[in-house]
């Protein structure tokens, strides 16, 4: 058994000393790592002597409590660095510190902190990116939408949940929402670790929404950051799906920053929650990515219905004069007009009937109720275009990213009413086969008009989905009055998004306007391409994502400061009852 493989159990008595010299070489590859870390931990100790830090230890009451409180509180900003330290070794390009070495030193560490930190019950100490539950974040002044001001709501995630557990693995162990790797994924891929993994950090909470910067992979990065728009009924994390399989990794190691949206489960009392409500909250989020890098535009990533969504912020932009706002758009396995997807189909009456009654009734739809809901007939023939197959798209996978597509594809949202009835109302405006270009829809006051989004454009569509045809896509960019470009990739609507370089094998490319308006011939002149579609969208990014900047040496800033680690709160939170 070689080193790298071994556990602390097999740790002779050098192996701390030999994991020590071994965190020493990786962290050295990687000097602005450790300077980073150094600049956070400095800051830390900064706001503690000010008190204004936010770890709050358990110390006694009495006369010495403020100094017990001091000192226990630049111990945890030293533990904090440290482990962060380790998690950067880890993933050190260069020299990366092996798996084990990483376990057997946070172990010690947790051993000498809980040594000089007694306490009731397992340590609880800064997440690995020394972030710090804060109970929400500073109201934003104000936004150029023409909408109030967003302040965060009440802080779900507050006391004992906010701060990642440092404890062994054991029958005892008390659960924990995200933890660092110590425990076995017996219940299924635990988020945080084996899927959603991306580190990075929650740097605004609302009551509807997470939004997650990712930590920068690269020394220097973009201007212009990338903000994923996740499904409305799925969750986000597809684009964030497991190590070495997420798409969220992939950009960061081009040298973009990218940011995403996680949705709260809606339960009974938000029935109001519309397609207005989810248009702003996109807004908000677009808001806050420009306020943290400084950036005056913002690329969009929507996912399958998160594409919808995207198009008609986008379109509403576009109304009051904004669009400019937007410096690209990606729409990933969208399609914007459901009845030209599908020729001669249109929404089944039967089950909007029934379907609007349950939602009038519950105030939500839950996730399953609501893939049924959007069913589409056309004689005897019924389809359901939000499902994902059977298999989800994991054939082509390993057993790891297999297993993590599995639990996404049975990770659902509930719909809320508002948002179901808009959507309906939406697919009815359409499905005469009229367009979706339509003055009686509207998004925050204005009309959706498709044909107005202007900015550059990249489609992806699923060239192998049983239910949606890929000329959906190539219908989609016909519809944008930007310029576009379409890419054909192999596999179902959820499969096809997963296309990392070491597995993709190729796909098809051209401009949107190849074909003049025939999805055939589209096909027969776009390029075959080998290799990953996520290396053509990164570059396709780049070259709209401005020049290039040092990485910011911390996540969060202008009053926006991390409250989390990533993946957030909401992931773990089921819809309340």
């Amino acid at each position: 058994m070689s080193e790298r493989d071994r556990t602390p159990a097999d740790a002779g008595t050098l192996a701390l000393p030999a994991a020590g010299l071994r965190l020493a070489a990786a962290v050295s590859a990687r000097p602005l790592l450790l300077l980073r870390r150094g600049g956070d931990w400095v800051a830390e100790l900064g706001r503690v002597g000010l008190g204004r830090s936010a770890l709050a230890p358990d110390v006694p009451a009495g006369p010495v409590a403020p100094v017990a409180r001091c000192a226990a509180q630049v111990l945890l900003a030293t533990t904090g660095a440290v482990s962060g330290l380790l998690d950067d070794a880890v993933a050190s390009p260069d020299v990366p510190l092996p798996a084990a070495d990483a376990e057997r030193l946070r172990a010690t560490l947790a051993g000498l902190t809980a040594l000089l930190l007694p306490a009731p019950g397992p340590l609880m100490i800064t997440g690995s990116d020394g972030i710090a539950a804060t109970g929400g974040t500073d109201p934003l002044p104000g936004d150029d939408h023409g909408r109030p001001a967003t302040t965060a709501g009440p802080d779900p995630a507050a006391g004992d949940v906010a701060d990642r557990v440092f404890t062994p693995p054991g029958a005892d162990t008390p659960p924990v929402p995200f933890d660092t790797g110590a425990r076995d994924a017996r219940g299924g891929p635990v988020p945080g670790r084996d899927v959603a993994a991306t580190p990075g950090a929650v740097v605004l909470r609302t009551p509807m929404f997470e939004l997650l910067q990712y930590l920068p992979r690269t020394e220097t990065v973009h201007d212009t950051p990338v903000l994923v728009v996740p499904p409305l009924v799925h969750r986000y994390w597809l684009a964030d799906l497991a190590p070495g399989y997420s798409l969220v990794e992939h950009l960061l190691g081009k040298g973009l920053q990218v940011f995403a949206l996680s949705w709260r489960p809606a339960g009974p009392a938000d029935a109001d929650r519309d397609l207005d409500a989810h248009a702003a909250a996109v807004l908000d989020a677009v808001d806050a990515c420009g306020r943290i890098t400084r950036a005056p535009r913002v690329s969009l990533l929507g996912v399958r219905t998160g594409g919808l969504l995207t198009a008609a912020v986008q379109a509403h932009q576009a109304a009051i004069g904004l669009d400019d706002r937007v410096a690209a758009v990606a729409y990933l396995a969208t399609v914007l007009d459901q009845s030209d997807a599908l020729p001669g189909f249109a929404p089944d009456p039967a089950t909007v009937a029934e379907t609007a009654g349950l939602a009038a009734r519950d105030g939500v739809l839950d996730g399953a109720t609501a893939v049924r809901a959007w069913a589409w007939r056309r004689g005897p023939d019924r389809v359901l275009p939000w499902a994902v197959p059977r298999g989800g798209g994991t054939a082509d996978l390993d057993g790891r990213a297999a297993r993590a597509m599995r639990a996404w594809v049975s990770d659902l949202l509930p719909l809320p009413a508002g948002l179901h009835t808009d959507l309906a109302a939406l697919a009815a405006a359409s499905g005469d086969g009229g367009g979706p270009d339509r003055p009686d829809v509207r998004v925050l006051g204005t009309p959706v008009r498709f044909a107005e989004l202007r900015r550059d454009s990249y489609l992806v569509a699923a060239d192998d989905d049983p239910v949606q045809p890929w000329t959906g896509g190539y219908r989609t960019a016909q519809r944008l009055g930007g310029a576009c470009r379409l890419v054909l990739a192999p596999g179902d609507q959820a499969g096809a998004l997963i296309a990392p370089p070491s597995v993709a094998t190729g796909f098809r490319a051209a401009p949107c306007s190849t074909g003049d308006g025939v999805a055939q011939r589209w096909r027969a002149r776009a390029e075959a391409v080998e290799g990953s579609w996520w290396d053509d969208l990164a570059a396709w990014l780049v070259e709209r994502s401005g020049t290039m900047r040092d990485a910011p040496p911390e996540l969060g800033g202008r009053r926006l400061r991390p409250v989390f680690p990533a993946p957030g709160t909401y992931l773990g939170e089921t819809a309340p009852v």
